[in-house]
């Protein structure tokens, strides 16, 4: 079992820990390295090609590292979104832990480096005795940190993983800040990154936000949240950089959507003032919520503009937390996101040192 590897964690989910495990892993490939992948806890996201149920993130970088290993040596344990606790309630935690190390042992025996990816958050796993600190530290992985910048607040949170990861006996090595919006930037590098190495915490990037790798096509919406499209399907592989709730006057609507491209609409199908008024705004495309068809002289004028319409049967909160799940998420045969986040990545994070910290060799 290679001695050889990093734990890539996050603080709260959509940090970005998968772009920075991609943009490791290749960067590790370009020096010569085996590189390994393990993701001992996954989660539940996406269907596999034979119907099954699987982690997204495990599938994509399987593919874009070209791993031969089976999907259940690399991710052993995956956990249900939101209710699992009833299928892991029949074997003891010591059962789960053995099928961890039995497959990082198979996944890691001819490899140079191992780049472990932990899942939402720390605890994650926690109830069968599997959080990140612990397998960290079983494994003898060093931790690295991913966390998303909104505001000052990611110190706190920062500072208190680094604490929670301590009192199992792994202290992280490093935070990767990332991203990070444009304005921003300044503030992070000379006010957020000084606060955490004041507090022993070392910042090994700040990763600028890109809005290319967060926005979405309307496809890759579509593919997500399901249901049925109504109209507009010539502007399937238009861009969607925001999303918009339509729950305000026709008048609030239409300043409202003016003021933003490139939008997602997300309404109610028997809001017909509000959904004209984002077609006449440069809508990118319109969800209708709760199964209610709009009235059908809508139709035609979406089929003009090629604005899909997408009826699906949630209500609007459930249907914005499907999208937003989404955002980010680089896929195997994306080559222009992962160059530009392998770019972004070489640009503003420390790799070098990274990898070092898990070399036998420097790279010069």
């Amino acid at each position: 079992m290679t001695k050889r590897s990093i734990y890539v964690a996050s603080i709260k989910e959509l940090a970005g820990k998968s772009i920075v495990t991609i943009s490791l892993a290749l960067k590790a490939k370009e020096m010569g390295e085996k590189v390994g992948y393990f993701k001992p806890v996954g989660i539940c996201s996406s269907l596999s090609g034979e119907g099954e149920v699987v982690d997204e993130d495990v599938e994509t970088i399987k593919e874009i590292l070209e791993l031969e290993e089976e999907y259940e040596l690399i991710c052993p344990i995956t956990l249900g979104k939101s209710e699992f606790l009833e299928e892991f309630s029949k074997a003891k935690t010591k059962e789960y832990t053995r099928k961890i190390f039995e497959a990082y042992e198979k996944v890691s025996e001819d490899k140079d480096i191992m780049l472990i990816e932990g899942p939402d958050t720390l605890s994650t796993g926690a109830f069968l005795n599997l959080s990140v600190p612990r397998l960290a530290r079983a494994l003898s992985s060093k931790v690295l940190l991913v966390a998303q910048v909104k505001d000052d607040s990611v110190v706190d949170e920062l500072i208190q993983a680094r604490d929670y990861c301590i009192k199992w006996g792994v202290t992280p090595f490093g935070a990767i800040l990332n991203r990070v919006p444009t304005e921003k930037m300044a503030r992070t590098e000379y006010v957020v990154k000084k606060h955490l190495e004041g507090q022993n915490l070392k910042v090994l990037g700040v990763i600028p936000e890109d809005k290319t790798l967060s926005a979405l096509t309307v496809r890759e919406v579509y593919d997500a949240v399901g249901g049925e499209i109504l109209a507009g399907k010539e502007g399937m592989d238009k861009t969607i950089q925001t999303f918009l709730i339509g729950a305000m006057t026709m008048e609030s609507a239409t300043k409202y959507f003016r003021k933003a491209t490139n939008k997602l609409v997300i309404t109610g199908g028997d809001r017909t003032d509000v959904i004209f008024a984002a077609l006449e705004t440069g809508t990118s495309a319109l969800i209708l919520t709760g199964n209610l068809h709009p009235s059908v002289k809508i139709l035609p004028r979406a089929d003009d503009l090629a604005v899909p319409i997408i009826l699906v049967p949630y209500d609007t909160f459930t249907t914005l937390q499907l999208v937003q799940k989404i955002i980010g998420k680089i896929k195997p045969k994306d080559k222009k996101r992962i160059d530009i986040a392998k770019r972004l990545f070489e640009e503003n994070m420390e790799w070098k040192k990274i990898l070092n910290s898990m070399n036998r060799t420097s790279i010069i």
